[in-house]
């Protein structure tokens, strides 16, 4: 059964203005459950803080009051009505009320600003509301989502917030980019992360995020700037902040592609046949002369204008001038009727001006639905529903709609419309006014007053489709160009543009993710080179080129045509060749073999062409959105904006249930209490989880010579690989071999991989590189079975007898490669030395610490194991080999951190890990002294976690007091000598190496050669001799561990191998106060 179960697991994903939080994991994942603004208020105590605003409200009460009733004598009506008029009255009386707000947003503070945390109090006290108001079992997993601003201290700070204050047995962080692949299934791809106030860029390649020139927090390209700019633009129409917000968030916000004209801006041509166009224009040119302005005839006539067809004097068609010709003004005053002539005309003018404007009505009544049913991108103006929090005397008495709009209903607006676009602006505000909620029974009360939201119809021009216009775009698509030409493998680069995706609440706006890629298209995309060459008009002499990048011809050699030349288009060839086949074949040459050399020219190609990559390096030929898979029908209705939540559930799955920690996937318990919070970069670092682990990681083959080229570090002196070969080992000789595996049960054959979660890779795609196989007979293989393998750090329970069983099938079971397996030479037997300390030991059923020894049985018979009974943490395993006088101890050390350490009787805390890892040197040298001075050889090899000297550790030693101290008593208990309480061991790897820098401790999470120390060593005493030694410095070695393996030979058979001076006795070391302390103490 895994460890943790589905409804257990708690996810959160904390953003700038919303957090995301949900408690379990469903049958199909769905959006979150739990979504709560990003906020807190300072209560009344400092360092206190409330989720809702606390406000105090005094309401005034009247206390009513009884007169008593007289006790003898009538009572007069004046007395009578004195005393009524006291009961009615009463007595005031003020209260004070204090209660939550959710409408008050002043005061708030929000502990993540543009993406960085701003506030540790707030943000811890947003965590524990959250915690306490999901209220998960005591047994819950946590993962966490952030922000790829946040640092290597943050995590370290989250990690110590979330153990010491939830007590969380398993803690998991996750970088929202890397949750976005997980989401979209997609194990290369490029992440824009459009928040509030920034953006992200981020750069995944194989579940990899390149830290390197990763766009982090690009200033004012979030939402809030959008909102800004459609701030300034309509400032001038008195537009508030809170108005720009909901026109943004409004369906007529739409951010056109680039190139797209503005509604009223578009010019349009006629399709006019040429030969119409010349007639429309000697027509224009004939009446020019013979009916225009300056046509002498017209002029006589009284200046008529040209009337074309449809348009009469009478105004029937529309305003004319009023424009009689000719007046005979003499007629009319002699026969006396001018009165009445100018009376018939003023009435004719206004006749003819009534019908042009009841025409020009009718036209803008009929234009008006039409103007409805245009998209928004052709509309001049639109308008939004605005809502806003206004005085309650300003709702009618229904609560329903604002008042002033009855007065717009009655004067004739219709219902609303079924389209989702007004029909007008008063049929539009009286449509939002009718679908406003009705009000609550109670309503919502602020400093005093009653109020509620009041919707009404704002209307907008233009300024809808500038809301990135500040040059949003151009600095997001600069960000991610350089982004991507910032991954080292240029091969890589072009699927990185294939699949880009783009999530965040900030591209929600209406056309954002089509304007983007447009404006990327529009600056970084070219065409395919070998269209941009008319091919068919190339001497034969020239190779055609190919869409590498290289467009300039190479000439070639007459001897050499242009189906030998590297870069030939087979197509072409058969093309200029098909005229005339035997112009082009070589002096020398049948048709036949002519033929031949085509195919195998033909042939060459497309071996050439597998080992060349299509894309350009450093401008894409091609860009693409990637769409999510439909596997969760719960997120087809609310977008893929917030795409990271899903992608944390579907990491959940897998590191929490599937994995069960064996990849390192999460931090336990246990692990915390080992390492501290420094240790949580050896898990959750970004990019430490995908499935499945070793398909994540991009193993490389053992290179030419140990300077690496994907190490930044170029001043570390390395010496060549070949000292990283595996010898043979010689009959004198006995051959240990030692590694931290970090979880043995990868490495098991009953290990079942983790492929259901994302598709497999397209025969399109790049080959898998060589990676070491997953077992530990294949490792036993690759170093030429050693005599002795020392495993630290196994992680079995001492009750899991099905991994003991299978760690003993799995090192015997045969290879394809493995020859004879029947021979001792090749079979191991298994010796475990598991933890059993209750109270240092817990967490997963036991399953942590741990040592393995596989002796090799041909010389098994002669050797013994055994445990010491001061560890019970399954830290130590001794093999004595009498037949050569060698003990060897397996050892993991007790790593020293601040972590408490118990009694392992009573659990009562003593100390800490430093206290105990001074114990475990002290303990460990005693043991070590008795076997010395009982004439054994002794080695010590395993974890020892120290780290000597400044060459070996990189980029520094650990400066803190108590590792100091840690490193001073490590020395003086074995390296010092003999007069100094020591005993006096020697480095093997430093005897045979010199100061050659190598390391054996190399965390995951990071880029090879970025934080690495040797901590794991091979220790000798001065009598043994040492043949050679090394470590396997590599990252195919390394595996799925974190440390990689170390090697020792030395030689046996010849007694006193290593020339050891004349020894106390055992008597003569303890007497002199060697390993104990002056209280008798172990020190």
């Amino acid at each position: 059964m895994p460890p943790f179960k589905d409804e257990h697991v708690l996810i959160i994903a904390p953003g700038s203005q919303t957090t995301l939080a949900q408690l379990g994991l469903p049958e199909s994942f769905t959006p979150a459950q739990l979504r709560t603004s990003t906020r807190m208020f300072p209560a009344e105590q400092k360092g206190e803080w409330e989720p809702l605003k606390v406000r105090e409200r005094k309401v005034t009460r009247r206390r009513h009051h009884v007169a008593p009733a007289p006790v003898d004598g009538d009572s007069t009506m004046a007395e009578v009505d004195g005393a009524t008029e006291e009961k009615v009255n009463g007595i005031e009386e003020e209260e004070t009320y204090f209660e939550e707000d959710p409408t008050i947003e002043d005061g708030a503070v929000y502990p993540i600003r543009q993406g960085r945390v701003a506030d540790w109090s707030c943000l811890f006290a947003l965590m524990t509301h959250i915690y306490n108001t999901l209220s998960p079992p005591f047994h819950t997993p946590i993962i966490i989502i952030t922000q790829p601003t946040w640092t290597a201290h943050d995590h370290e700070i989250l990690t110590q917030f979330f153990f010491e204050k939830f007590k969380t047995p398993a803690f998991c962080l996750m970088d929202s980019a890397l949750a976005v692949c997980y989401a979209y299934a997609a194990s290369t791809a490029t992440i824009v992360d459009i928040g509030y106030e920034k953006c992200d860029i981020s750069a995944v390649v194989e579940f990899l995020i390149n830290d390197i020139g990763k766009g982090i927090a690009v200033p004012d390209c979030g939402g809030e700037g959008m909102t800004q700019r459609l701030l300034e633009l309509l400032a001038h129409k008195d537009f508030s902040r809170d108005m720009c917000e909901q026109l943004k968030r409004s369906g007529i916000c739409e951010i056109l592609p680039p190139g797209t004209a503005m509604p009223g801006e578009e010019v349009e041509v006629p399709n006019v046949n040429p030969a119409a166009a010349a007639s429309a224009g000697a027509n224009a040119a004939g009446l020019k002369g013979r009916g225009g302005p300056g046509d002498p005839i017209t002029a006589m006539r009284g200046g008529a204008g040209v009337i074309e067809a449809g348009d009469e004097p009478d105004g029937g068609g529309g305003e004319v001038e009023d424009n009689e010709g000719v007046l005979d003004v003499a007629s009319l005053v002699v026969s006396g009727k001018t009165n009445e002539f100018l009376a018939r005309k003023e009435k004719e003018k206004a006749e003819r001006a009534e019908k042009a404007a009841a025409k020009k009505a009718a036209q803008e009544a009929a234009a008006a639905p039409k103007q409805a049913k245009l998209p928004n991108a052709k509309r001049l103006t639109a308008a939004f529903p605005y809502t806003e929090r206004r005085p309650l005397e300003e709702l009618n008495q229904n609560g329903k709609r604002p008042i002033g709009n009855d007065a717009s209903k009655a004067e004739g607006g219709a219902k609303r419309p079924r389209t989702p676009e007004p029909q007008n602006p008063a049929e539009a505000a009286v449509a939002g006014a009718d679908q406003a909620p009705n009000p609550p029974a109670e309503v919502p009360i602020q400093n005093g007053e009653a109020t509620a939201l009041i919707r009404r119809e704002v209307e907008v021009g233009l300024e809808r489709f500038q809301a990135v216009t500040g040059g949003i775009l151009d600095r997001i698509a600069d960000a991610i160009h350089r982004c991507i030409l910032s991954v080292p493998e240029a091969q890589r680069r072009q699927e990185l543009w294939d699949n880009l995706i783009i999530v965040g609440n900030g591209s929600k706006v209406r056309g954002f993710k089509d304007a983007l890629v447009g404006k990327l298209n529009s600056k970084y995309l070219i065409s395919d080179s070998n269209t941009t060459i008319f091919t068919s008009e190339m001497p034969s002499s020239f190779t055609t080129p190919v869409a590498t990048g290289a467009n300039t011809p190479q000439p070639q050699s007459q001897l050499s045509s242009s189906h030998h030349g590297p870069g030939v288009n087979p197509l072409l060839l058969a093309a200029t060749t098909a005229s005339n086949p035997s112009g082009l074949i070589p002096p020398g040459q049948n048709q036949h073999l002519h033929a031949q050399l085509q195919m195998q020219q033909y042939q060459q190609q497309n071996q050439q062409a597998s080992h060349q990559h299509s894309g350009h390096g450093q401008t894409p030929t091609r860009i693409k959105l990637t769409k999510m898979p439909e596997y969760f029908p719960e997120w087809k209705d609310v977008g893929t904006e917030e795409a990271s939540f899903l992608g944390a559930q579907v990491a959940a799955k897998v590191v929490f249930v599937v994995d069960q920690g064996l990849s390192k996937g999460f931090m336990s318990r246990t692990e915390y209490n080992d390492l501290g919070p420094q240790g949580i970069h050896e898990f959750c670092m970004p990019g430490s989880l995908s499935p499945p682990p070793l398909k994540r990681r991009r193993v490389v083959s053992p290179p030419t010579t140990s300077s690496s080229t994907t190490s930044p570090i170029s001043s570390i002196p390395i010496s060549p690989s070949s000292s990283n070969s595996i010898l043979q080992p010689t009959p004198q000789t006995l051959r240990i071999y030692s590694w931290n595996i970090n979880g043995i049960g990868p490495y098991l054959d009953t290990q079942p991989p983790i492929t259901n979660f994302f598709p497999t890779a397209s025969s399109s795609q790049r080959k898998a590189k060589p990676s070491p196989d997953p077992s530990l007979r294949a490792c036993l293989h690759r170093w030429s079975y050693p005599h002795l393998l020392f495993l630290q750090e196994i992680k079995i329970a001492p009750g899991d007898t099905s991994s003991i069983a299978s760690l003993r099938r799995t090192i015997n079971s045969p290879l394809s490669n493995d020859g004879s397996i029947t021979t001792s030479s090749r079979l191991y037997d298994a010796h475990l030395c598991l933890p059993r300390d209750k109270h240092n030991a817990t967490g997963f059923g036991g399953n942590v610490y741990g040592v393995c020894t596989l002796i090799r049985r041909d010389i098994a018979p002669s050797s013994t194991t055994k445990t010491v009974d001061w560890d019970l943490e399954g830290r130590v395993l001794i093999t004595e080999i009498p037949v050569d006088g060698i003990v060897v101890f397996n050892i993991y050390a007790v790593n020293g951190t601040t972590n408490p350490y118990r009694d392992p009787t009573s659990g009562k805390v003593i100390g800490d890990r430093h206290m105990r890892k001074r114990q475990f040197h002290a303990e460990l040298r005693n043991e070590c002294a008795r076997y010395d001075h009982q004439g054994w050889a002794v080695v010590v090899a395993g974890d020892l976690n120290v780290a000597q000297t400044e060459a070996d550790s990189w980029p520094e030693l650990r400066v803190g007091k108590e590792h100091v101290l840690n490193r001073k008593h490590f020395k003086e208990c074995f390296m010092n000598g003999r007069g100094e309480g020591g005993l006096e061991m020697r480095d093997t790897f430093r005897e045979v190496r010199g100061q050659e820098r190598k390391f054996t401790y190399r965390p995951r999470g990071r880029v090879w050669g970025e934080g690495m120390d040797r901590v794991d060593l091979i220790m000798a005493s001065q009598r043994l001799g040492v043949k050679d030694a090394d470590i396997l410095d590599d990252e195919m070695e390394r595996g799925r561990s974190d440390h990689v393996p170390l090697w020792v030979e030395v030689v046996v058979g010849g007694g006193n191998g290593g020339g050891m001076k004349k020894r106390e006795t055992e008597d003569e070391f303890f007497a002199n106060g060697n390993g104990r302390s002056e209280d008798g103490q172990v020190k």
